[in-house]
């Protein structure tokens, strides 16, 4: 007999310890994150073999879109739903208030991605001789981004929901940072050491580069230190003078089968919601 309820009190305790494993909850995408002198996150946890896609766009309204545009934006979103992933996407306010982007900006809330900003009016917020000169004031940043916030709670958006922010150009000091921590936003940036957002410059021009040597950069990366946790950009934007195959959004499915079949899991920023940054 006491054989017998030794032997049920171990059944009870596999069964407690099966139930405590499948509710675990998976492990912090901020544990370890890693940051840059100005404490944005450039890296997720690097203990986990997940990739953050981030999709950027601006649209220039001095030549009409013709050189920053959203129009990557129908082609990403298609590659993504074929390929079952959740992205997360950066247009600045501009891009909202062009006529063929609404619907699509729709379609990015609608089909589950995560929906923000890369601010409004895409400013530089200090010089890119000496990141130490601001080129805004809080003033005019704080602005900048209430013009932006109207945009995002124009669809339909909590501030809670877009919490997390690329600043604009990706590029920034501690002042800039400090007023948008200020305004609530979580900042977060490109990992260095991927070539993915330099598919900008035209074919023939000194800092142009190309396709192959873009996507190359991804797997050169993982060879040396691993993409766990990488925030990967790709501009959704056609930028003229560049063949299709230059221009990263078009090989997103490229990147996307490689990265699964290097053993990488894919996650947005909608699935971090409002995790606080350490």
């Amino acid at each position: 007999m006491k054989v017998r309820a030794i032997f049920q009190l171990f059944l009870l305790s596999a069964v407690l310890l099966v139930a405590a494993g499948c509710n675990r909850r998976p492990s912090d995408p901020l544990q370890g994150a890693q940051t840059d002198e100005y404490g944005v996150i450039t890296r997720m946890n690097p203990d986990e073999k997940t990739v953050y896609l981030v999709f950027t766009a601006h649209y220039s309204r001095n030549d009409e879109g013709a050189f920053e545009n959203f129009d990557g934006i129908v082609p990403v979103l298609d590659v993504l739903k074929e390929k079952g992933v959740k992205g997360s996407f950066f247009p600045t306010g501009e891009c909202f208030r062009v006529d063929r982007y609404k619907e699509p900006l729709k379609r990015i809330i609608r089909e589950g991605h995560y929906l923000s900003a890369h601010s409004n009016k895409h400013l530089l917020l200090c010089s890119e001789e000496d990141r130490s000169v601001n080129l805004v004031t809080a003033d005019s940043l704080k602005n900048d981004i209430a013009g932006m916030e109207a945009e995002l709670t124009g669809l339909g958006l909590k501030k809670e929901e877009f919490s997390w922010m690329i600043p604009p150009y990706e590029y920034y000091n501690e002042f800039s940072a400090g007023i948008l921590r200020e305004l609530g936003y979580k900042l977060v940036n490109p990992t260095p050491g991927i070539l993915t957002g330099e598919d900008w410059a035209p074919e023939g021009a000194p800092n142009f580069i190309d396709g192959d040597t873009i996507i190359d950069s991804i797997w050169d990366l993982d060879r040396k230190e691993s993409l766990n946790g990488v925030i990967l950009l790709v501009h959704a934007m056609r930028y003229p003078d560049r063949k299709d195959a230059d221009r990263t959004y078009t090989r997103l499915g490229e990147i996307i089968d490689g990265l699964k079949a290097r053993g990488y899991s894919f996650s947005s920023f909608k699935e971090i919601g409002g995790s606080s940054v350490q």
